[in-house]
C-alpha cells in the first residue's frame, strides 16, 4: 500500500510516516486517518471505518480495473528489481494460467 501511495505521487492522497506507521488521506472521507497494516498491506481509516486495498485505491483514483492491475504489477516488478528480489514476475510461465 505504501508503494502504491508513493508511486501515485502528486496524483495520490496526501501521506506521511509517523510513529512507525504509514498514514495517508482516506479516499473515502478525506481525513488523514487511513493507516496501513504492514502485516497484510491493507489500510483502515480510523475516521470513517472503511478498509482499502491497493486495487480499491487505484480505482478511487480514477483508473479502470485492468489498467490498475497492470500498473500495480509493473510497480511491484520495479520494486522487486530495485531490491534484487529473485521472485518470479507475473509474466513467468509458472504463474500463467491457461
Amino acid at each position: 500500500m505504501k508503494l502504491t501511495v508513493t508511486r501515485l505521487g502528486q496524483h495520490g492522497p496526501i501521506s506521511k510516516q509517523s510513529d512507525g506507521y504509514f498514514r495517508f488521506q482516506c479516499p473515502h472521507c478525506k481525513e488523514l486517518r487511513a493507516t496501513v497494516n504492514p502485516k497484510n498491506n491493507l489500510a483502515h481509516c480510523f475516521c470513517c471505518q472503511k478498509n482499502t486495498n491497493n486495487i480499491d485505491l487505484m480505482l478511487l483514483q480514477g483508473h479502470d480495473f485492468v489498467p490498475a492491475v497492470t500498473i500495480l504489477r509493473r510497480w511491484l516488478e520495479d520494486y522487486r528489481d530495485d531490491l534484487g528480489d529473485p521472485t518470479p514476475s507475473a509474466n513467468s510461465d509458472s504463474l500463467q494460467t491457461s
